[in-house]
């Protein structure tokens, strides 16, 4: 049987005035008046933040553990007790909603879009300043992050196979497909002024992405086909170059292959790499996702918001367009992760309690193995929940696992 490291307890003190940075929600979330249930007393504590990939779920393998720990946390316990979780993944390229109806059926739990955090969540916050104006999407599945983008409310959203339809020697190695030219936007690019890019998801042609992308940032004024003057240093400013916003760092991730991937992070800094040798000017971006304050954030809004539905039946809030304040829960947030530069990382500097477990990334054996220390490694997230509800003094409540079994999904890449 699969057993927990017994490691250290580090303080768990940070983890509730750590908790209170978050920011202002702007819209709300009804749930169906069947789940519109309260409980007399606000729940108390633990509250759990589960990483996917690597945690839930191995590439196209749901792991077992996931299905019976979450069906705990669910109120499938001997206490009959709710604990709110989310999920908080820096995978994406699809709608929050989508994203949810998708991970009810692979877990057997239902999972509402007011549980779930991904990557590019974080975008929305960027709508005010874009809305109206051209921005270059990279990244997903043929045009699913263009939709993604348009749903937020970005109106002029544009991706790399736009372009390459507009002018096929922009990336001569490639020609689109006869089901690609269905789905593309018709634009002169030559007449177009980019205000932003914004790399929604992990790139499927790093090739074609890095030139698309560093054809911009050497342009002038955001229009393809033209360039920057190289000996006039006004123009390479960092105030002068397009904005380029990332959705996250993560260099690897875990899937069902024996050694981890190379993620949205490899991409980014490649990019950066490339830039530096042929302009001698370092990249300017930003990125969201995992460890970035912003996702922790804006989780910490949705649990806050969990808990109030909970208490009063009040409406979930979503959607934060600032990052300033959120309430405190009463209680210790964990977060179960596979990755110690993104998981581990940001629940430490966030004040969060972190669990790292060995399905993912992570092929340590012990908490000082990884490049940031955890509150404790788990040997899988079943492991990890228990020993969080046994530190709580909830031991009762996760002494019994749910019927488990595993199931085979057919994601393949990173979502």
């Amino acid at each position: 049987m699969l057993r927990a490291a017994v490691t250290p307890v580090l303080p768990r003190s940070a983890a509730v005035s750590a908790f209170s940075r978050g920011g202002r929600i702007l819209t709300t979330y009804q749930t169906a008046p069947s789940a519109r249930r309260t409980i007399t007393t606000a729940p108390r504590g633990p509250y759990f933040c589960f990483d996917i990939d690597g945690v839930l779920k191995q590439g196209s393998h749901v792991l077992p553990q996931a299905k019976a720990v979450l069906q705990v946390l669910s109120g499938n316990n001997p206490l009959k007790r709710r604990y709110p979780f989310l999920c908080v993944t820096n995978g994406g390229g699809s709608l929050e909603s989508e994203r949810c109806k998708k991970l009810t059926k692979e877990l057997e739990v239902e999972i509402g879009e007011h549980q779930i955090v991904q990557s590019h969540t974080v975008f929305r916050s960027l709508v005010p300043q874009y809305a109206d104006k051209p921005v270059l999407v990279v990244g997903g599945i043929e045009d699913r992050c263009r939709r993604v983008a348009e749903a937020y409310g970005f109106k002029h959203a544009y991706i790399p196979a736009d372009v390459l339809a507009w002018k096929s020697s922009v990336w001569p190695y490639y020609k689109l497909t006869e089901h690609e030219w269905t789905y593309v936007k018709h634009a002169d690019f030559s007449h177009v002024s980019f205000a932003a890019i914004l790399v929604f998801h992990d790139s499927r042609d790093w090739g074609r992405d890095v030139q698309l992308v560093l054809d911009l940032v050497r342009a002038k004024d955001g229009v393809f086909g033209t360039s920057k003057n190289p000996k006039d240093p006004s123009q390479w400013t960092p105030e002068r170059q397009i904005p380029v916003h990332f959705s996250n760092p993560d260099v690897l991730w875990g899937n069902e292959f024996s050694q981890p991937r190379f993620g949205q992070g490899a991409l980014q800094e490649s990019m950066a790499a490339v830039y530096k040798l042929t302009t001698g000017h370092e990249l300017q971006r930003t990125t969201g996702g995992k460890p970035t304050n912003a996702t922790y954030t804006y989780a910490a809004h949705l649990l806050s918001s969990q808990i109030s539905h909970l208490t009063s039946g009040a409406p979930i809030n979503l959607h934060p367009a600032s990052l300033s304040s959120a309430p405190s829960p009463p209680g210790c947030v964990y977060m179960i992760g596979d990755n110690p530069a993104s998981d581990i990382a940001g629940a430490n500097a966030f004040g969060w309690e972190s669990i790292l477990v060995k399905t993912g990334v992570f092929r340590g054996e012990k908490r000082e193995d990884a490049e940031h220390v955890p509150t404790t490694v788990a040997e899988d997230v079943w492991e990890g929940v228990k020993w969080a509800l046994e530190r709580e003094g909830e031991e009762e409540a996760i002494s019994r696992k749910p019927g488990e079994h595993e199931t085979v999904t057919k994601d393949g890449p990173r979502e």
